[in-house]
């Protein structure tokens, strides 16, 4: 594949989906099998022969690994529509910087014809703590992954989060960084407290082999609105092919009147960069909490091109009752000419 193709085979769309969104009626992934009925989190969707792949976190009552306190499994689509589960794990936590539970998957094709997983491990550290950090997985035909040894980005005081990763342009300099990493960045140990801006932000790195990762200076996305007081958090960030960068994130803010399941409320916003590194926030919601599926919080957010020319975001969904899917919404804007 050549430099120029891999810019465009993920994470890249020709047209800006834009900011306005309509919720799809049906759930895309429901929580009820038994390797996803207690968590179902975190979706990636990649296209690839004949459809599309989701990637997504879950935890269930017939976990392989009873040490496991999450994993990556994965979904199948011809139309991005309907899915079908994929039996078995795809990636099981374990090992060094993911411990307990990893999430947050990002699958990228690689020029070799491989696929590279980023995904959030997490570790827990003790009184109530946990450490994150990237890590990452290698597999030839996106169902059987290997772990790579090595930490992808990690910090002593710093839990990095949420990753999504871009192909770079070449041409914008010979032996220049060929991949940038996008994370949340949570400071550790969390000190946080509830309606206070807890500087939970969004930042990014670089790397040339996409193993060795180096933090770029300055944040992404900073927490400077109301309804970012707990976090911002998750990017998804789209190459335009009109030019420049759209990155959609969520947004977090205490719900202490939430009566179960989540503390926080959760929307998803989003920005726009021409360059990929000075980002301007667009103002309002791209997707308010409140339907069926999202009543307490939308996250994690993952968009996609349809055959129609429109655009599919999916996220993760939690209802007042603590109840997490996959719920998705399409784009009012549309590439077909």
């Amino acid at each position: 594949m050549t430099s120029a193709n891999m810019l465009r085979v993920v994470h890249y769309q020709d047209v800006d989906p834009g900011t306005q969104w309509i919720k799809d009626a049906a759930v895309a992934i429901d929580s009820d099998g038994p390797l996803d009925a207690d968590r179902t989190l975190t979706p990636n969707v990649v296209k690839m022969d004949g459809g599309y792949r989701m990637y997504y976190h879950g935890l269930g009552p017939e976990r392989p690994n009873a040490a496991s306190k999450g994993y990556i499994l994965s979904a199948f689509s011809t139309d991005a529509e309907h899915w079908e589960k994929e039996s078995g794990v795809r990636m099981d936590a374990g090992g060094e910087g993911a411990e307990h539970y990893i999430w947050s998957p990002d699958v990228i094709p690689l020029a070799d014809g491989r696929y590279r997983m980023y995904y959030e491990g997490k570790t827990e550290t003790g009184d109530g703590q946990v450490k994150a950090a990237i890590v990452s997985s290698i597999s030839d035909d996106g169902l059987v992954w290997e772990r790579e040894p090595g930490l992808r980005l990690a910090g002593a005081s710093v839990s990095y989060l949420a990753p999504r990763c871009l192909h770079l342009d070449p041409a914008a300099g010979e032996g220049g960084p060929r991949f940038r990493l996008y994370a949340s960045a949570y400071p550790y140990p969390d000190v946080s407290r509830p309606g206070a801006f807890s500087n939970r932000k969004i930042v990014s790195a670089v790397s040339e082999d996409g193993l060795v990762f180096e933090l770029e200076p300055g944040v992404r996305i900073p927490q400077d609105r109301d309804l970012e007081s707990y976090a911002v958090y998750a990017p998804e960030v789209l190459r335009l092919g009109e030019g420049g960068f759209r990155m959609y994130y969520a947004g977090w803010t205490s719900a202490p009147e939430v009566p179960r399941g989540s503390k926080y409320h959760g929307r998803i916003f989003s920005a726009f960069s021409a360059d990929g590194l000075q980002w301007v926030k667009d103002p309002g919601i791209c997707i308010d909490n409140g339907g069926p599926w999202d009543a307490a919080k939308a996250s994690e957010p993952c968009v996609i091109d349809l055959a129609d020319g429109r655009f599919r975001m999916f996220y993760e969904a939690c209802d007042l009752d603590g109840r997490w899917r996959i719920a998705s919404a399409t784009s009012v804007a549309s590439a077909a000419p």
